[in-house]
């Protein structure tokens, strides 16, 4: 039991903005030669969000959304910041908008999730944790928010299902 239960407690602790902010700056690293003026723009955006300045990251994120309203990595850099903030309704919006462009994009799939299990809206935060899984079923952040929340509504059975992979792992 003690292990079931130690299971159940991960993945909430997982600072989801922070899980955001190290993807968008590990896609700029990658992406360092010649880079476009837009492309550096939210690069530094980006270094902002690394050196927790909040204020002035959103202040150069609403110019940056402003001139290119469609770019799903500056949508993204959003819901890290009002993440950040605490605002989950502005987090959904912002990861709305991604989905609507990028269906199967991860980790907006598992933000969503995330943001919908913080509200207390479990059918939606299965819903998306799921659809993660079917993109990328070797997710464990995915599968043991999933498994928890089967835990919490008396699903033992879907629980199981859900924790032993992980439990292999």
């Amino acid at each position: 039991m003690g292990g079931l239960l130690e299971l159940f407690g991960r993945g909430i602790t997982v600072d989801t903005s922070d899980l955001i902010w190290h993807w968008l700056d590990e896609r700029r690293r990658t992406e360092t030669q010649d880079l476009s003026l837009r492309e550096r723009h939210l690069a530094r955006i980006v270094d902002l969000m690394g050196e927790s300045r909040g204020e002035a990251a959103m202040e150069q994120l609403r110019l940056y959304l402003f001139e290119y309203p469609a770019c799903c990595l500056g949508r993204m850099a959003a819901a890290a910041l009002a993440l950040r903030a605490g605002n989950l309704q502005e987090a959904i919006e912002e990861l709305n908008s991604v989905y609507m462009r990028q269906p199967t994009n991860t980790l907006m799939l598992y933000a969503l999730g995330h943001c919908y299990e913080r509200l207390g809206h479990q059918a939606e935060a299965i819903e998306f944790y799921q659809d993660c899984l079917k993109f990328k079923g070797y997710l464990q952040l995915p599968a043991q928010r999933l498994g928890a929340i089967y835990f919490k509504d008396g699903r033992r059975d879907d629980a199981i299902a859900q924790y032993e992979p992980l439990s292999r792992h």
